[in-house]
């Protein structure tokens, strides 16, 4: 059986940083610390984004003896307050779990590895599986059914890794994007950079299913989000595309965001992605884009 002190404590090994945000979940958080502790490969060090800044919260992170530490944004800044802690980690790789999601025993040591057997790995999206029943969700983004690793842009943001590599940005999430597709600013700085991104169903987290459900009010802020996305990172021609879509859209009494896009168009200053790696978002743009003008993607 390997002994996670051993691993915790051995220098020779690539350090391991883990960042979480949390909001009014101390039960839970916990809860999920000691899961995370118990892996085969614990890390070395762990940053906690507390958007409540709850009182009880640092008295009851003493029980750890992992280095913890907490970091309080102004207001609840979401999952963008994860940029806090990125400028923070000292260590090679960086795993991303929610406050209610942790890894399996294994995961992070089978993260490690496949990252220093590939130098080219810059991003790995976990399989994630539901906490109560241990059953995997089965989405064909986020979470396909296969046996065996693949590439993917779709890495959800309850359970990922990325390599921190010294040239990502200070704000790798989209400041603005306080849940749902923050994951995609992320991939996409991390592909600009000419790194690869799998899904690998060796990584195994725990999360409830957050794709079920996804309708109504969830879905138009999970819309708007990734609209919010494609405008930051997108190039000339996918963003002509995508506001030219959005015009159509309105013009053919089809459901549309056209006042939205064009509004935060002109409200930011963008990140435009080469084409040759807008490509790779090609599916997401789909989502936005008008029948008749998604051959031009």
């Amino acid at each position: 059986m390997t002994d996670s002190k051993m691993i915790h404590s051995d220098p020779t090994k690539p350090r391991v940083s883990v960042c979480i945000v949390t909001y009014k979940r101390d039960d839970t958080l916990i809860d999920s610390l000691r899961q995370l502790l118990a892996s085969t490969y614990p890390p070395q060090e762990i940053w906690i984004v507390d958007n409540a800044r709850s009182a009880a919260l640092p008295a009851r992170l003493s029980e750890f003896t992992v280095p913890i530490q907490l970091l309080y944004p102004e207001g609840n800044v979401g999952c963008a307050g994860l940029n806090l802690a990125f400028a923070r980690t000292t260590g090679k790789y960086v795993f991303c779990f929610d406050d209610d999601s942790f890894p399996a025993p294994d995961c992070i040591e089978n993260a490690v590895r496949a990252f220093e057997l590939d130098s080219t790995l810059g991003m790995i999206g976990f399989k994630m599986h539901d906490p109560e029943t241990r059953l995997p969700w089965h989405d064909r983004w986020w979470n396909p059914d296969c046996a065996v690793s693949r590439p993917t842009i779709f890495c959800p943001g309850c359970g990922l890794a990325f390599r921190n590599d010294p040239h990502l940005p200070d704000e790798i999430c989209v400041p603005d994007i306080v849940s749902q597709a923050h994951e995609f600013s992320m991939a996409a700085e991390i592909l600009r950079l000419g790194y690869r991104i799998e899904f690998r169903p060796d990584c195994v987290a725990f999360h409830p299913d957050t794709t079920k459900g996804y309708s109504g009010e969830k879905a138009r802020n999970g819309n708007r989000n990734q609209l919010r996305f494609l405008i930051h990172y997108a190039d000339s021609l996918n963003l002509a595309v995508l506001l030219g879509s959005q015009i159509l859209l309105a013009a053919t009494r089809r459901p549309h965001e056209t006042r939205f896009a064009f509004d935060y168009f002109f409200s930011i200053h963008r990140r435009a992605l080469p084409r040759t790696v807008a490509r790779q978002f090609r599916e997401v743009f789909s989502w936005h884009t008008h029948p008749k003008l998604g051959r031009l993607l």
